[in-house]
């Protein structure tokens, strides 16, 4: 019986030895792993972004971060006897208060620090499992953690039982900070990033694969103190830095738009404003603001609305800006020619709608007989929608989207609004309702575009009818090689023909001579552009006191080499595209031209400072 006995003991212990050992063996190495294992990740170096010239636009500085181990520290507080008696929350409370003596850190909370200490999580039995890394204060300036580094470095027999249990569980380590040296230049298209490395909006977030590189850890087996074991288990993965981007941002004229933008809140108290500068050949975006803006080195003290692009995000009605696009799909399928006519009366009665032109709510005389290039110039709402009602509307809607119109530009700059036109039906029919709907999309109602989509049109027309794609990466700077990857600009396709082109850019520059858009005239260069002016839907109608002005153009007209698209939501002063954002386009313009060629030598301060509008003349 003994023997008996004896044997079954020795199966018992056996079979719990086998079922410890072998069976739950991945379990109790995880657990003693969790308990012993000390695992701090190391953040990589984000890449710069750099302008087209090679201006430093964002990069990063070396900050200090504060972490803490809470269950090394009640570990630590159990040998301490003034200690080990104190509940949780108690010993929290002590170590905070002590903590926060030598901490210089305004942000950093009392109540905030003590729930961090008591953190813990549950693992999928249920049970509380402690926590072994939380962050008590990150990003901090060398000044604000100096008292605490040099308490954290005293031998342990000078400090108070506080600071013994501190110094087994607290420490100080180096992150880096995403800094923006220009502070709110093109922040809207930068975006910026968060505390964990994340770009938020912007370029920060469309490249930030590209940008954030790889992250590396630091593993360390450490002691029931929290202190490192000599010939413990220890293993290093260094991080990897990530590519730094060149964009087609030009700082200077990056800088020239937010004076104007600026200048323009201050004068027309617009709920919004936008700016955008492409070069029309290329698709670059060498400007590219909207306003108010916010500053990326502090983010967090800004209402989220203003993180959003304007130029991508802000859809709305284009007005008379879209007239030379119709223009363009009129001619280009040869239902209009340039000697083509119509007649504006100021109204146009029809069996199925009205339409008024513009000149009825200035009270002044109608149009009378007009040409297609005579519409344009006079932006007549009657003669481009019987013009329109010529051309089958699946033709239209064929030029519209080959301008870019309706889809997404995949500009690289984060969010992006694709806008609204609706596809022609199913069926070819010609209803009183779809007439009134051509004949309101002839003069830029019935449908939605971004101000960036509206500037890739306009630069269709600058380069002979090829449309680009506006892009805000030029190239990708390797981080190991510091080689650069140029990006090669992309043609999307043919939006209509050189010949259609170019008379639709002589069009334009009548208006500007002698038409709606004299304000934007520059002296010494031929400028070619269309003034827009659309009252915004409000409650399901049309509210006349709410409008959005805009005037869209390129310059020199003769061999484009600017595309400028100005864009002001509901201004508060000024009524028309003609005498609000006109004088915009000019003031970018002559911005633009001094820095090409000035006519005195400036500086950069001086150049900024150049005047903003010019003084004449009449208006649509």
């Amino acid at each position: 019986m003994a023997f008996v006995g004896m044997l079954l003991v020795g199966g018992t212990l056996a079979a719990w030895l086998f079922r410890l050992q072998v069976l739950s063996h991945s379990a109790a190495q995880r657990t003693a792993m969790r308990t012993w294992l000390r695992r701090v990740e190391v953040a990589p170096a984000r890449g710069n972004i750099y302008s087209r010239n090679f201006r430093l636009l964002a990069t990063c500085e070396p900050t200090y971060s504060v972490w803490a181990d809470p269950q090394t520290l009640r570990e630590a507080a159990r040998r301490e006897k003034t200690l080990r008696g104190l509940s949780p929350n108690a010993l929290a409370h002590r170590l905070t208060t002590t903590l926060l003596t030598a901490l210089d850190a305004p942000g950093v909370t009392a109540s905030r620090v003590q729930r961090l200490l008591t953190c813990t999580t549950r693992n999928r039995g249920g049970a509380p499992v402690l926590v072994r890394f939380v962050w008590i204060a990150r990003q901090l300036d060398g000044s604000a953690v100096r008292r605490l580094q040099a308490t954290l470095r005293r031998p342990s027999r000078q400090l108070s039982p506080e600071w013994r249990v501190l110094k087994t569980g607290i420490g100080v380590c180096t992150e880096l900070r995403r800094v923006y040296p220009y502070g709110r230049l093109a922040a809207a298209a930068l975006g910026f990033v968060d505390w964990d490395n994340r770009g938020r909006y912007g370029v920060e977030r469309s490249w930030d694969t590209t940008l954030r590189g790889r992250a590396g850890t630091v593993e360390q087996e450490v002691d029931a103190s929290g202190q490192p074991i000599p010939q413990g288990y220890a293993a290093v993965v260094p991080s990897v830095p990530g590519d730094s981007l060149v964009l087609t941002l030009d700082e200077q004229i990056q800088q020239a738009a937010d004076a104007v933008l600026d200048a323009a809140m201050a004068q027309y108290r617009p709920r919004a404003a936008t700016a955008v500068v492409l070069e029309p050949h290329s698709g670059d975006i060498l400007a590219i603001a909207s306003k108010p803006d916010f500053d990326p080195n502090a983010y967090w003290r800004f209402p989220v609305q203003r993180f959003n692009n304007l130029a991508l995000s802000f859809v709305y009605e284009p007005g008379s800006t879209l007239k030379p696009l119709i223009a363009a799909a009129l001619l280009e399928s040869g239902t209009v020619s340039d000697q083509t006519t119509t007649r504006c009366d100021g109204i146009w009665k029809t069996d199925g709608f009205v339409v008024r032109c513009w000149v009825v709510q200035r009270g002044i005389a109608a149009h009378g007989i007009e040409t297609l290039a005579d519409a344009l110039c006079n932006s007549c709402n009657i003669a481009m929608a019987r013009f329109a009602l010529r051309l089958p509307y699946a033709q239209l809607y064929k030029t519209l989207t080959a301008f870019g119109l309706g889809r997404k530009m995949d500009a690289g700059m984060g969010y992006e609004e694709r806008g609204w036109l609706d596809p022609p039906p199913v069926e070819a029919i010609t209803t009183p309702a779809w007439q009134h709907r051509q004949a309101c999309i002839a003069f830029g109602q019935g449908l939605m575009v971004t101000p960036l989509q509206l500037a890739v049109a306009y630069a269709a027309l600058a380069n002979n009818g090829l449309v680009v794609r506006p892009r805000i990466v030029r190239g990708i700077r390797d981080a190991q090689t510091g080689r650069v990857r140029w990006l090669k600009p992309q043609v999307i396709g043919a939006a209509v023909s050189p010949l259609t082109a170019r008379k639709v850019r002589e069009m334009l520059v009548n208006v500007v001579e002698r038409g709606t858009g004299k304000r934007a005239h520059l002296s010494g260069v031929t400028v070619a552009g269309k003034t827009g002016t659309a009252t915004k839907v409000v409650n399901g109608r049309y509210d006349p006191t709410k409008v959005v002005v805009s005037f869209f153009g390129f310059l020199p007209a003769d061999r484009p080499r600017w595309v400028i698209g100005i864009v002001l939501d509901e201004p508060a002063y000024g009524k028309w595209g003609g005498e609000v954002a006109a004088p915009l386009f000019a003031a970018l313009g002559r911005r633009i031209l001094w820095r090409v060629q000035p006519p005195r030598p400036l500086s950069l301060s001086q150049h900024l400072t150049a005047p903003l509008f010019s003084s004449t003349a009449t208006v649509e």
